[in-house]
């Protein structure tokens, strides 16, 4: 949810502006194709219209708060009926400098499916530029408005009735809250490097995620909520007498309970309350009744990767799972194929063309080897177990160990290594878990843990890593102090992975109680022991097709 990639992009859409012809015309859509188009051109379903009409609307919420909505249609024979693409997005205030009209189609989405005979529906976030009302980030308002949109734009009369929602990152993630909300005109959803639950945004296993030390280049959530709650929520509408009531722009200075959601977002001790519980969509994927394509990159560090595949794994539904090598970012700038399965997609559950998409493999993803394979689970394959050794390793925290300290050399007195040479020759897939026997002398304290392959020369490559706060240990719901001395039961959980190790690597863990470089210490200078003959790191192990 980090602006870098948005930001990256600014300067090619203000290159892009320039091109924008005259405001009210009507626009040809051919010169904003790529210059290579692959479509699978179904006998019947979408057709090709070389014109749009753009217009902007206020969309009113059940709650009397308006919605700006950008609204992109193909000009049809009359009679015609279209679906709807629906985009609910926060990010336009990003835009501002690019207001210079709004009939060009404004992103690849668009350009690739308004000529093919879809709508396209782009609306601001309820307190974001256009919008009134007040923000609230992830909660059962911002789920409302999913709904109320969808009902709105499946219910117009040059509308077919099927509605999907999309987007990247926060704009993915207003799809999975809507989705959870079972709108009777959504027909399906594509969430892109999307949020499944908050809580598991900002913090991991009760420790939280920031940006300090190296971590500045790997973009993870720490700008999250400061930026939205008081950036792009507190900007005022860029066209303030467009909304109809003097009170829908009071809101967007009203503090609301932007302190609120501000601290939720920052606390060291996270409890698992009502607050998180209202925007954790993953408790109620099981509602979810519309097929969902998941799109996820295995190396982004902004929304954890298991943001998506545990998304994926809790539906019961139509589903396929696409993940890659690649960051916090759209498949389309990595894989080839990524369009043509969007239009596959969209053929089928928006025009009911039936292309056998619902046939493909359920899981497609490219392994670190950059190989893709093909499945139908993620992350459930034979389970295997790796013991750490024997006796006991003792380590203090000092809360300014960093991941790069840990990777240069043999174990210290700050953190262990643990060499496991029988580790190779193996394609992991999903969630590694660690088992850890450990003990403090502080009532609280962080573990942290960095699994690495090794390769022949000695150097390492890491995979994924896993933080917990031991308070959390038995609960989210409530931290608990711990005994000092006493022996507990540890379970960190990894974000999930899908890495081939070589037959001549082998993996390493590296065992400490901070990293520097990507969460904020614990409080306490703690000393800790862990029990290694009692530890175990277990991994699930891929078949690869």
């Amino acid at each position: 949810m980090a602006s870098r990639g948005l930001r990256t992009s600014l300067a090619i859409a203000l290159f892009a502006a320039l091109l924008v012809p005259p405001a009210g015309a009507a626009v040809t859509a051919s010169d904003l194709m790529p210059a290579t188009r692959t479509s699978s051109q179904p006998a019947q379903g979408p057709r090709y219209y070389p014109e749009f009409t753009y217009e902007r609307l206020y969309v009113e919420m059940r709650d009397g708060v308006e919605l700006a909505v950008d609204l992109w249609r193909p000009v049809t024979p009359k009679g015609v009926e279209v679906p709807v693409i629906l985009t609910l997005t926060p990010y336009r205030v990003l835009n501002r400098a690019l207001d210079v009209n709004e009939t060009d189609l404004p992103n690849d989405d668009a350009k690739l499916f308004v000529p093919k005979g879809y709508a396209y529906a782009r609306a601001d976030v309820r307190g974001t530029y256009g919008s009134g009302g007040c923000w609230d980030y992830g909660g059962i308002k911002e789920r409302h408005d999913g709904y109320d949109l969808v009902e709105w734009f499946g219910t117009r009369e040059w509308s077919n009735g099927k509605v999907a929602m999309t987007g990247g990152s926060y704009d993915g993630t207003t799809a999975n809250a809507a989705a959870i909300e079972r709108p009777p005109h959504l027909a399906t959803i594509v969430p892109v490097s999307a949020i499944s639950r908050w809580w598991g945004y900002a913090y991991q296993q009760g420790t939280r995620s920031t940006y300090s030390g190296e971590s500045v280049d790997i973009d993870p959530p720490s700008d999250t909520p400061t930026d939205f709650m008081f950036g792009y929520g507190f900007l005022p509408p860029p066209n303030p007498s467009d909304l109809s009531r003097p009170d829908q722009i009071a809101m967007r200075w009203d503090m609301c309970d932007r302190d609120e959601k501000f601290l939720k977002g920052y606390s060291t001790e996270p409890d698992y309350d009502d607050f998180w519980i209202e925007r954790d969509y993953l408790r109620k994927a099981d509602k979810v009744d519309v097929p969902v394509l998941v799109a996820h990159g295995l190396l982004d560090f902004n929304v954890k990767t298991w943001e998506g595949t545990a998304w994926f794994q809790a539906l019961n539904t139509e589903k396929i799972l696409v993940a890659g090598q690649w960051p916090h970012a759209n498949p389309r700038t990595y894989w080839p194929g990524w369009n043509l399965l969007l239009e596959r997609w969209f053929e089928r559950w928006l025009y009911g063309v039936r292309n056998g998409v619902e046939n493909e493999p359920a899981v497609q993803v490219q392994s670190s080897d950059g190989q893709w394979y093909t499945g139908e689970r993620w992350g459930e394959g034979q389970k295997r177990t790796f013991g750490l050794g024997e006796g006991e390793a003792t380590f203090l925290d000092d809360g300014a160990l960093t991941e790069t300290e840990m990777l240069r050399g043999p174990a210290s007195d700050r953190f262990v290594r643990v060499d496991l040479e029988d580790a190779k020759d193996l394609r992991l897939q999903g969630r590694p878990i660690l088992r850890l026997r450990a003990s403090s002398d502080a009532p609280s304290t962080h573990f942290v843990a960095v699994l690495a392959v090794v390769a022949p020369n000695g150097s390492l490559r890491v995979i994924s890593r896993a933080f917990m706060n031991a308070r959390y240990r038995d609960s989210l719901a409530k931290g608990e102090d711990l005994e000092p001395g006493r022996a507990y039961d540890l379970r960190l959980e990894f974000i999930d992975k899908d890495f081939v190790v070589a037959d001549d690597h082998h993996l390493a863990l590296f065992i400490a109680s901070s990293s520097n470089t990507w969460v904020a210490p614990d409080e306490n200078r703690a000393t800790n022991t862990i029990d290694l003959s009692r530890s175990r790191l277990e991994l699930r192990l891929a078949r690869t097709s």
